[in-house]
């Protein structure tokens, strides 16, 4: 098995988010209104998870997570209807006395007066979803995941092809954003040109996007500099955002030693602690190389399912000459 990796030395990885950001990145997905508390725009997210507030509404503080997101969901908010006007708001004046980030609202629930008023004076982010509490942790958890994975930059074009995420990576100059042009010409979707951002989004999976969000759907091509794909071959050309599956280098013909003529090889390509196939590819002058990686990608999806060309032969050689024995 040859393999190869990425160098580690660049992977950045996130230690907090700001409550604008997460505001920012999130407020369409997960249907938030912010009602007060905007000056506290700044606190800063410092763990990937929730809190929902529960005990912290009877005064319980020895286990308060307040470095979290806290979550005001249908039965915090019956418990606070069981209280006096007076305990309700001296409930209230507890919690936000915590150093916590923001609170967040589910279920289109109209917060207490008292909220509003307290969350305004102390600076403290009171945000509303109209999205049940369970789909709501869900889905903030998802973002913070995403936003606190490692990641790093990598060199070379990230294309969908038909569904697998190839990188092509190589050389300066020897014809990597040409191959993604006729992959997409094909009916490819472009994710990113030239620098390719790559996030680990769980133990054995990793995801890319383009590093700059001003490049989205251009690509470089020299002698005729950018193009906007999305202009030219229609929405469906894009994706903003795509699995990485298989990883295709490109190589030079004349510098090539030895080349695997039977697909028995195992190579494999490290990112981010990650393994994934990997597959050199020959350039040469005459070479269809696209339709190569085209190929490359149908033969990844078909050993997805067992369907493994050159093992399948291998083994058929095998026992004919055991046969023969």
């Amino acid at each position: 098995m040859n393999n190869s990796q990425i160098p580690s030395g660049n992977v950045k990885i996130r230690a907090e988010i700001s409550v604008e950001q997460f505001f920012k990145d999130s407020s369409d997905n997960l249907k938030l209104r912010w009602i007060a508390g905007k000056k506290g725009g700044k606190r800063k997210i410092l763990e990937a998870s929730i809190h929902r507030l529960g005990l912290s509404l009877t005064g319980f503080f020895d286990y308060f997570a307040e470095k979290r997101i806290q979550i005001f969901g249908g039965a915090e908010n019956a418990y606070l209807k069981s209280l006096s006007p007076y305990r309700r708001r001296k409930s209230i004046e507890k919690l936000l006395d915590q150093p916590f980030p923001c609170i967040v609202f589910s279920r289109n629930i109209t917060p207490d007066h008292a909220f509003v008023e307290l969350c305004e004076e102390k600076s403290v982010p009171l945000m509303v979803s109209s999205k049940v509490t369970y789909n709501l942790i869900n889905e903030i958890i998802l973002y913070l995941d995403r936003a606190f994975a490692p990641t790093i930059k990598v060199m070379g074009n990230l294309v969908d092809v038909h569904g697998t995420g190839v990188l092509i990576r190589g050389p300066s100059g020897i014809g990597k954003s040409e191959c993604a042009l006729a992959l997409i010409r094909g009916g490819a979707a472009l994710v990113a040109d030239d620098i390719v951002k790559i996030t680990k989004i769980s133990q054995s999976e990793i995801s890319g996007s383009t590093a700059m969000d001003e490049m989205m759907g251009y690509m470089e091509i020299r002698g005729l500099g950018l193009i906007n794909i999305i202009q030219m071959f229609g929405i469906s050309s894009f994706r903003h955002d795509q699995q990485v599956d298989l990883v295709v280098t490109l190589k030079s013909w004349n510098s090539l030693g030895k080349i695997d003529r039977t697909g028995l090889d195992n190579e494999k390509y490290r990112i981010l602690d990650v393994n994934l196939p990997h597959v050199t590819v020959p350039v040469a002058p005459g070479r269809e190389t696209a339709n190569i990686i085209e190929v490359a990608a149908q033969e990844y999806r078909m050993r997805k399912i067992g369907i493994h060309s050159g093992l399948y032969l291998n083994n058929a050689i095998i026992k004919k000459i055991a046969r023969k024995k």
